[in-house]
């Protein structure tokens, strides 16, 4: 990713003043790479109009901006650590992925130092809320609510409450940076960062399952986590068997952790609308959201819940779901998907099309569905033929608007043109250079 930041040409923006007719084209920025991408200087005010700006010249009209970095909260708040690198906790759970330690060091201090100086002078949520709102688009905030670990980077809450962790079955082992939301304490936390960013203007949350501590060295066993005591009590309750000691019911078991999901997005869900916002929920396809580790996209499903996405809809709680939330549904052919035996294509099927089948009845009218564009090359001969393929598979499909992974990738002259071009594409515009936008 080339660190080209620049504000594109008014004339090649042709899109904002024509009316929306095609999916909503909606942008996530992941605020710790634009600070990591800007080497040489701390991010500034300037930089986030600039962004946001030309975001909205390109057709965006809602933009999901990331509140959360491996543990940390990086906005002005007391629930979180303040904004820096702990180089001891970083030499005492390195791993092959950090590459040589002492240059991680190095590398994750200087970003860290730079980060906290723009913390201090615009307090980032807020900045990209206002920018939004100046320009008639929405502002999500982003939760990453299973992403409270990496070497060098510490959660407050977890040091705090270490036991809210997803356990292993002999109570010895913990996966770190998981929080299990069956502990009372982990759903107010998430309810109370909720909170804060809502009173900054937020127009909405979204719960991510985004999470990096699955890079980390890990067992390979399914099911390996889930057993922490509420879980252990809720099952006892209501079937009469100790989970950690006796045969049971996975099935069951895999539901009673799906309703303490529920419960999360149910205590959001009455924060959210009873201020008028809205829940959106990163919902993984199929019967499970499935994490999996080391590596993260593998067949090591160690920790699984129940995805009650039908409660979801009927009770009112979510607004929108981004379907395949950091998943590669476009590639069915990944050993990954092996592991969600309840996804049946049919002849010639994608999982595009799975989804809008399985999703677009129950949540018509009530719930909005979105793509997610997964991970993009930013180089622009693989970009731009890549997002007339997500064009294709959410406007063929029939969803209601796609989030675009991520705008650190379109953030040099080449490529500003190629989102414009999408949003085109969208909007039904034929996929060649004549678009708007086109060159």
């Amino acid at each position: 990713m080339s660190a080209c930041i620049c504000c594109f040409p008014l004339a090649a923006f042709c899109l904002v003043a024509a009316a929306q007719s095609g999916p909503e084209l909606i942008v996530d920025i992941d605020v710790n790479d634009e600070v990591y991408i800007r080497t040489d200087r701390v991010m500034t005010a300037a930089d986030v109009e600039e962004l946001v700006d030309n975001l909205h010249r390109a057709g965006c009209t809602t933009i999901i901006v990331r509140a959360g970095y491996l543990g940390l909260l990086p906005y002005q708040t007391e629930l979180s650590y303040p904004m820096r690198f702990d180089p001891e906790h970083a030499r005492e759970h390195a791993f092959s992925m950090v590459g040589d330690v002492e240059q991680y060091i190095a590398t994750c201090t200087a970003n860290c130092a730079r980060y906290a100086e723009f913390i201090d002078a615009v307090n980032p949520p807020k900045a990209f809320i206002d920018a939004a709102h100046a320009r008639g688009m929405k502002a999500i905030v982003w939760l990453d609510i299973f992403d409270e670990f990496y070497p060098g980077y510490r959660s407050k809450f977890l040091e705090e409450h270490p036991e809210c962790r997803w356990w292993s079955r002999d109570g010895e082992r913990a996966m770190p940076g998981l929080l299990s939301y069956a502990f009372p304490e982990a759903r107010a936390f998430r309810v109370a960062q909720a909170r804060e960013l809502l009173d900054l203007g937020a127009d909405g949350i979204h719960c991510s399952t985004s999470a990096h501590l699955r890079h980390m060295p890990n067992v390979h066993t399914v099911d390996y986590y889930g057993y922490e005591q509420p879980v252990v009590d809720a099952f006892k309750e209501r079937y009469g068997v100790d989970i950690r000691t006796g045969d049971f019911d996975v099935e069951k078991w895999h539901d009673v952790k799906g309703d303490f999901m529920v419960q999360l997005y149910r205590d959001l869900a009455g924060l959210c609308h009873g201020r008028g916002k809205e829940l959106w929920v990163g919902l993984q396809l199929g019967r499970y959201t499935q994490l999996c580790a080391d590596p993260h996209f593998s067949t090591h499903a160690v920790a699984r819940y129940a995805n009650h996405w039908q409660a979801l809809v009927d009770e009112g709680i979510a607004d929108a779901f981004i379907v395949g939330d950091y998943e590669q549904v476009s590639v069915p052919t990944h050993p990954y998907w092996t592991l969600k035996t309840d996804i049946e294509l049919g002849e010639g099927e994608n999982l595009y099309q799975w989804a809008a089948r399985t999703y677009q009845p129950h949540c018509k009218g009530k719930v909005r569905l979105f793509t997610f564009t997964e991970w993009l090359n930013s180089d622009p001969a693989k970009l731009e033929p890549r997002m007339k393929d997500f064009a294709r598979w959410t406007k063929d499909n029939g969803f209601d608007g796609v989030d675009v992974h991520e705008a650190m990738n379109f953030e040099r002259e080449t490529n500003w043109p190629i989102l414009a071009r999408f949003k085109a594409w969208l909007d039904g515009a034929p996929m060649d250079a004549s678009a708007p936008g086109g060159q």
